[in-house]
């Protein structure tokens, strides 16, 4: 079937649906072109296809439920042949409302490569960012999924009108940081709610604040020295503008030498990270970058010890780990995080699991790797655990296929042979992984065949993925003795 009659045939079917949510897309705007190889280049990835990156604005309610206009990024494999998954991707913390992916800028990287490996990628401003009006409701979960869900409904009614763009049934959620804890909340949404609209084929959130009333919490407001106190602040903003009953006056909350910074950041004076630096000069007077040294006595007092006040109320309704997905879920986090703490991963996992979760897990993919390090460990592991799920087709030819190579014996002892279908001058990379999702060997190959020593490593199943640079396969391997 042509993609043209494929384009006829949605746009009969989807009826009613389609009249409802094509009023979504406000304005699309074409940004530029990126070749594979300089995205390669530039990001160290191994990019499949040149991507078109486009600006969109489309319609979202705001905080209070009021029609807004939001702004986005998304970014297209350059392939009008080809037929793609759709992902999602929620970038982390931001300076301000123009450090955002619509104006390629924060989160807008990620975006660019996942849409280079085969999807075709939303990226939201979030609510506040961007386009959007008023405050930005920081590490709000509803306002994060709705934006990034909205976003996600105006790229299916978009691409229903455009021949260039032919997206299957997949879907795929991701993000980083903040984004972590938005991908978490558009995946619960998605199948807690709107289940009838889409099905989420696999999600990987990556070193996200899960918790926000627990472990953030005791994480940011203990003892220990913290660097980044502006995002307390950022939080309490948030949560004033989201539910309207966290204080009456910012000294409420905050000790009288704050105050003015923080409207100057209100007032968007200055940005987050002008915030946090004349934040931490004033926090060396009362000895140091604690964030709790911020807070008036009795707010200190009541969020130290998890009691009673609406601001603890906020945080509590804001965690997002209390549910049980069912599609295939891998929580990415590094140990030595010192913004997010991995403690966020592990109960999240501990939680959802015995909820029922069917396929979910949490790993740690760099122990050793801070919040700024940890984004390409935790990055590679979602695009190689994605990988296993990932249906793309251009053309006639399916793009990501097992057919790029045979392995033998399978199940296997000792020594896996990988024999590749056709000689390779350039180097390919071949990743086995566990079932959890962690990199348990990697090489880098030429040639048709490759001989590969697994006898060290533990029985059971694993995945391998091989990328040729211009082709991706995946297949499960089983171990035995």
């Amino acid at each position: 079937m042509n993609n043209s009659f494929t384009k006829i045939l949605c746009l009969f079917f989807l009826g009613w649906s389609f009249s409802a949510f094509s009023q979504n897309v406000i304005e699309v705007t074409f940004l530029e072109d990126r070749t594979k190889e300089s995205i390669s280049a530039e990001f160290g990835a191994d990019a499949q296809f040149d991507v078109k990156l486009y600006k969109m604005l489309y319609e979202t309610p705001d905080i209070q439920g009021n029609l807004d206009t939001a702004s986005g990024l998304f970014v297209i494999p350059d392939d009008p042949t080809g037929t793609f998954p759709l992902l999602s991707y929620s970038h982390g913390t931001v300076n301000d409302r123009n450090d955002v992916p619509s104006l390629l800028e924060g989160g807008s990287e990620l975006a660019i490569v996942f849409a280079s490996i085969g999807y075709v990628t939303t990226a939201a401003d979030y609510l506040g960012l961007g386009t959007a009006r008023g405050i930005h409701p920081y590490v709000h979960a509803d306002s994060e999924a709705s934006a990034s869900v909205d976003m996600m409904y105006a790229m299916q009614a978009y691409a229903a009108t455009n021949a260039s763009i032919t997206l299957n049934d997949q879907i795929f959620i991701t993000g980083y940081s903040q984004g972590g804890h938005a991908a978490m909340a558009i995946h619960r949404l998605l199948e807690t709610e709107l289940s009838d609209d889409f099905t989420v084929t696999a999600a990987a959130p990556m070193s996200g604040p899960y918790s926000i009333s627990q472990e953030m919490r005791k994480f940011t407001t203990g003892d220990d020295q913290y660097l980044f106190v502006a995002y307390l602040v950022s939080t309490v903003l948030s949560y004033q503008a989201a539910y309207g009953n966290i204080y009456t006056d910012l000294e409420d909350i905050f000790k009288t030498q704050f105050v003015e910074d923080i409207v100057r950041f209100q007032n968007e004076e200055i940005n987050l990270f002008t915030l946090n630096f004349q934040l931490l000069l004033k926090l060396n007077f009362l000895g140091g970058p604690i964030p709790k040294l911020m807070l008036q006595d009795d707010i200190r007092e009541i969020v130290v010890n998890d009691g009673e006040h609406p601001l603890m109320d906020a945080l509590r309704a804001n965690d997002v780990f209390d549910w049980a997905p069912a599609a295939p879920t891998r929580l990415f986090y590094c140990m030595a995080d010192d913004q997010v703490t991995f403690r966020n991963a592990i109960l999240a996992d501990s939680v959802m699991n015995a909820n029922g979760a069917i396929d979910l897990d949490a790993i740690d993919v760099n122990s050793g790797a801070n919040h700024g390090g940890c984004v390409d460990p935790a990055t590679l592991a979602t695009i190689d655990f994605f990988a296993q799920y990932q249906e793309v087709m251009v053309g006639t030819n399916e793009v990501f296929t097992q057919d790029l190579f045979e392995v033998y014996p399978n199940p296997v002892n000792d020594i896996l042979t990988i024999q590749m279908e056709t000689e390779y001058a350039n180097d390919f990379t071949v990743n086995l992984y566990d079932v959890y999702g962690k990199l348990v060997l990697s090489e880098i190959a030429s040639g048709n065949r490759l001989d590969f020593e697994v006898s060290g490593l533990p029985v059971g199943m694993y995945v391998l993925a091989i990328n040729d640079g211009t082709m991706r396969g995946v297949e499960k391997i089983n171990i035995q003795r």
